[in-house]
């Protein structure tokens, strides 16, 4: 899926890297560990696939553990990571709606060695290098914002806007995946042309509700094109609304870096959304 404004084809390629300036350190305050952990499986019903994430959601829980996270802490931090983590929806389901005070990223996983065991079970045990990211203050309550006209299905060509307001003073980056992308749809920098660039620190202020796009040279909505011309298309929009004016620095957007980003601001200081967007053809 493409979108665009209403000169700009592809906004993959308009938004390649941000120049911004460093994080403060102040800011991220929360512990961070690097571990190594190991886990294991050990089955007879499950396929070698099934049984390796089974030791990977063992090594992970491992890992947590090894880095002082509480044991009763691990059902939630496990939920949204076990599985296949490419699974992007998932994974934001996960991090949008589970209140977590701790977060795993895992760095390198090894060869995984398997084995029979004289009960004639299956023993896969695999090896990871993982960063944790504890956190000393829940979730704030009274942080958190509200998007209105957003629909879930557009059609090829169809202009999209929608209404975003804060219950407190923030700032904002929203972030689009499909299987054919990912890049920053908000703040959007033309490298070509700066005029066309959003404001790169804007502050949004509390329960004022401001339309997107926000920049005049796109008032009539972002243009969504699809890339297949016969398969129906399905997207995420992430919303990042933070405290602090926190900006992406990375030249390249992926899971696993928008996942890091995250992770390193406290949770006290972030609110996260996704909205699934279904892009059709018309009949």
């Amino acid at each position: 899926m493409n979108w665009s404004t209403a000169s700009t084809k592809r906004w993959a390629v308009a938004i390649s890297c941000f120049i911004f300036c460093l994080f403060s350190f102040t800011l991220f305050a929360q512990k961070q560990v690097s571990v190594h952990a190991s886990g294991t499986s050990v089955n007879r019903d499950l396929t070698p696939k099934q049984a390796l994430e089974e030791a990977l959601a063992d090594a992970k829980k491992n890992a947590l553990l090894k880095a002082g996270v509480p044991e009763n802490l691990l059902v939630s931090n496990l939920m949204f990571e076990y599985g296949n983590e490419q699974n992007v929806e998932s994974y934001f389901h996960g991090i949008s709606n589970t209140e977590l005070n701790a977060n795993i990223l895992v760095d390198s996983i090894y060869d995984d060695k398997r084995w029979f065991d004289s009960f004639g079970n299956m023993n896969v045990q695999v090896e990871i290098d993982a960063t944790v990211f504890a956190y000393g203050k829940p979730k704030d309550p009274t942080f958190f914002f509200d998007i209105e006209g957003l629909k879930e299905v557009y059609l090829d060509q169809e202009r999209m806007r929608f209404a975003f307001m804060p219950s407190a003073d923030g700032y904002l980056t929203i972030f689009a995946f499909n299987e054919e992308e990912s890049y920053v749809l908000y703040p959007f920098e033309n490298q070509e042309y700066d005029y066309l660039s959003d404001e790169s620190e804007r502050l949004f202020v509390k329960e004022e509700p401001v339309s997107f796009p926000i920049h005049p040279a796109y008032s009539n909505g972002y243009s969504i094109e699809m890339n297949d011309p016969v398969e129906d298309e399905a997207s995420i929009l992430l919303f990042v609304f933070t405290k602090k004016h926190i900006p992406w620095i990375e030249d390249e957007v992926s899971l696993e870096s928008v996942r890091s980003w995250i992770y390193k601001i406290p949770m006290d200081q972030r609110e996260i959304l996704y909205r699934n967007v279904l892009l059709k053809h018309p009949n």
